[in-house]
């Protein structure tokens, strides 16, 4: 009787509950489960901590021991090598040029597609600058050593205001391609501070080490204002038009701080004898093309560790893009932060990581390299096939601090090789090698993805590393090293003798 009871009452029961589930909302979901911030801060922020604790306490350790031994005319002197106004008025100039290029950043896009410029177009225009980079970094450099320095940077600047104009005065795909000739030929104004630094520095008697600094605040200066123009324009203008007359006052002002600039008085006395040749295949096209420091082992190490450097670096972007797309749903505004965060760990490390490293390393520098090499190397497989945005953001902090500190200590290293009157060719020379890598590794880093996958690419990737791993552990410290100090040597040799004088130019 108690069964049929309950079989009945769940009959007649049935009917009510399922009217009454029918009548009631349902219940809502579980919330997801959400990891905590932290577990996806904590890489990022550990990477953060120990890539600039360590360089911060390496800051503090020389400037107490710059304190320390400051004793004397020497040593003022010194101290004052690594802030000549020169260095701080180049250093803005080169950031106001830099930001009058960036405003135009947010608005170049809307701009080509308003013109019909496909993927065709824009990969021609990307060629067309790379190859007129490729010529005009190596003839501007040279020009440099023979006019001037503070000349070629005001060339740089009216190029710059040259190609506002075109496209100001031209509202057609014609003008666009033709807006690209002047600034890319001729605007090489960041290899030329470098050499004008590296100038300012050799007159007030400093150090690798003020070099390396004097080139950090540029490179510096150079990355705020990736960061800076892309802001100011989103704050202040909403049309191409009025980046382009925006871009225009930015570039004028630079120019103000080209008046102030003071010209190296050595320098300036090679210049009027002719680059020191006095023979009068110097004063013709041949004197003018000549870059005796090429033939150098060490010059031609330096070349071919950059242009392998560069290959990495170019045959990587491409594929990493579409890695981070596909892994993470990157979109503009991810990307903005991502690179904002690379342009300013970038800017830091040059101004205020690379000086401390290169003093601590002393003549070791091929260590330093070595270094940041193996951190390149060895950092960019993992960013790669992690799944973890947190990781990514752990692997390009330290990353982007190696590439910083390298391209300072690579371009510390060229100063002392070239002689003065070769050195705006020298490196210009070096910025064409890097222009090399820029028109062929992209193409060559997609052309293996097709083929083999990302596993193809990551592959000759990380052999180019391996190489300029293996040229600088080999013959860095013979070729560069060994040469600068032997140079050295020999110049205080001949300095301190008086017939040494009168030999040096015909040896």
């Amino acid at each position: 009787f108690r069964r049929v009871f309950t079989m009945k009452l769940r009959a007649l029961a049935s009917p009510v509950l399922a009217l009454l589930r029918r009548l009631s909302p349902p219940p809502p979901p579980p919330p997801p489960v959400q990891s905590p911030l932290w577990d996806g801060l904590a890489p990022a922020l550990l990477a953060v901590l120990v890539c600039w604790l360590l360089p911060a306490l390496l800051y503090v350790r020389f400037a107490r021991e710059g304190t320390a031994t400051s004793t004397g005319a020497g040593s003022a002197a010194r101290a004052g090598a690594g802030r000549h106004r020169g260095v701080l008025y180049g250093s803005l100039s080169s950031f106001l040029s830099v930001t009058a290029m960036a405003v135009m950043f947010p608005f170049m896009q809307v701009r080509r597609d308003a013109l019909g410029c496909d993927a065709l177009c824009q990969g021609g225009q990307t060629s067309l600058r790379s190859a007129l980079t490729l010529v005009g970094a190596a003839v501007i450099g040279r020009a440099s050593d023979r006019v001037g320095r503070v000349p070629m940077l005001w060339v740089g600047t009216a190029a710059s205001l040259a190609s506002i104009v075109i496209s100001l005065s031209s509202d057609s795909l014609t003008g666009m391609w033709l807006a690209v000739v002047p600034a890319a030929m001729l605007n090489q104004n960041f290899s030329v501070c470098k050499a004008l630094f590296s100038d300012y520095i050799d007159e007030a008697g400093g150090t690798d080490a003020d070099k390396a600094g004097a080139v950090g605040k540029l490179g510096m200066a150079v990355g705020f204002s990736f960061m800076v123009g892309p802001i100011l324009a989103s704050a202040l203008i909403s049309d191409y038009r009025r980046a382009l007359l925006l871009s225009a006052a930015i570039t004028a002002a630079s120019s103000v701080f080209l008046l102030l600039l003071p010209t190296p008085s050595r320098l300036s006395r090679q210049q009027r004898g002719g680059g020191g040749g006095g023979g009068s295949s110097s004063a013709g096209l041949t004197g003018f093309l000549s870059l005796p420091v090429l033939k150098l082992r060490g010059a031609q190490l330096l070349m071919l560790v950059r242009l392998k450097m560069a290959l990495a670096f170019h045959m990587f972007a491409p594929v990493w893009q579409v890695s981070i797309r596909a892994r993470f749903d990157f979109g503009p505004r991810d990307h903005a932060q991502f690179m904002g965060l690379v342009g300013l760990t970038y800017a830091l490390s040059q101004g205020f990581i690379a000086k401390p490293l290169v003093r601590s390393f002393g003549d070791k520098v091929s260590r330093l390299l070595l270094l940041c090499i193996l951190v390149l190397g060895g950092a960019r497989p993992v960013a790669l096939y992690t799944q973890s945005v947190g990781v990514v953001y752990a692997c390009y902090v330290p990353m982007v601090i190696a590439l910083g500190v390298m391209n300072t200590a690579i371009t510390t290293a060229a100063s002392r090789l070239a002689q003065k009157e070769q050195l705006g060719g020298f490196y210009g020379v070096m910025e064409s090698v890097e222009n090399v890598a820029g028109m062929v590794g992209p193409a060559l880093g997609g052309l293996l993805a097709r083929v083999d996958g990302f596993p193809a690419t990551l592959a000759a990737v990380v052999c180019f590393y391996a190489a300029a791993f293996v040229l600088v552990a080999l013959f860095f410290s013979t070729h560069v090293s060994g040469a600068a100090a032997a140079e050295a040597a020999a110049g205080a040799a001949a300095a301190g003798g008086g017939g040494g004088k009168a030999a040096a130019p015909a040896a």
